[in-house]
């Protein structure tokens, strides 16, 4: 079957379009690749410009420091040339009294003389107290034993002491423990602890009998014996009492 004329050049037109096709992508696959090359290149002349800025500006700084520097070493100089014209007039004053003290030499060398003597008198008075500090060595040597002794028996008391401290404040734990829970009753706790629980230091006779109900001799016994003890002030005669310290035997913290 034959192919009409037509078709024929459809079909070379479009085996032309196809080569046409073919190396335009060819084309430009070479372009994209120019592309990429230039790209690359501007890329490195780019790290190339910015390298060279770096370095400019390190150069820029390093003149700036320089320049600083300049300035300082001219500050410095300046201020050694001071400092020697200072060493100079200095020179000049300690020549001065370079004579001064010549003159001075010559007037010490008469006194020397004098300091001979009193340096005799004070070599007779050393000696004399060399006799007294071997009499007081003595003496001390003596009473050494006797103060060591004491001394040692002032150490053993203060144990003891301390003992009987620690022993009284467990004891004084122990009872404030029996106070606070009620455990002991008597006319003397119930009067002590009328007394740290009222908000008013001061009292009298007649508020705490009828507040405790105690007998007046008993009352007034127990408040002589407190105030023996200097835990408040009693006046039997105006029945006044009046709390002298704070009772903690009732507090809740314990």
């Amino acid at each position: 079957m034959s192919i009409p004329k037509s078709a024929e050049e459809i079909r070379k037109l479009e085996l032309g379009l196809e080569e046409l096709v073919n190396k335009f992508q060819g084309r430009v696959t070479l372009i994209r690749e120019d592309l990429k090359s230039l790209i690359n290149d501007i890329e490195s002349l780019r790290n190339h410009i910015d390298e060279r800025r770096r370095v400019s500006n390190d150069y820029t700084r390093e003149i700036s420091d320089l320049t600083n520097d300049l300035q300082t070493f001219g500050n410095e100089i300046e201020s050694i040339e001071r400092e020697i014209t200072s060493l100079q007039d200095n020179i000049d004053a300690i020549n001065t009294q370079a004579s001064q003290l010549q003159t001075d030499l010559s007037d010490n060398k008469s006194k020397l003389g004098i300091s001979e003597n009193e340096k005799t008198n004070m070599m007779t008075t050393i000696r004399s107290l060399d006799v007294e500090l071997a009499s007081l060595e003595t003496t001390h040597d003596e009473l050494k034993p006797k103060f060591e002794t004491r001394m040692n028996a002032i150490t053993k008391e203060h144990t003891r002491l301390s003992k009987e401290k620690s022993l009284l404040a467990n004891h004084f734990q122990a009872i404030r423990v029996l106070c606070l829970k009620d455990y002991i009753q008597s006319p003397e706790v119930g009067l002590v602890k009328f007394l740290a629980k009222k908000p008013s230091t001061h009292s009298t006779m007649t508020e705490i009998r009828l507040a405790l109900g105690i007998d007046p001799n008993t009352l007034t016994t127990i408040l002589s014996r407190l105030a023996a003890r200097k835990v408040l002030d009693f006046n039997e005669s105006t029945e006044a009492v009046d709390l002298l310290e704070k009772i903690d035997l009732f507090d809740k913290e314990v």
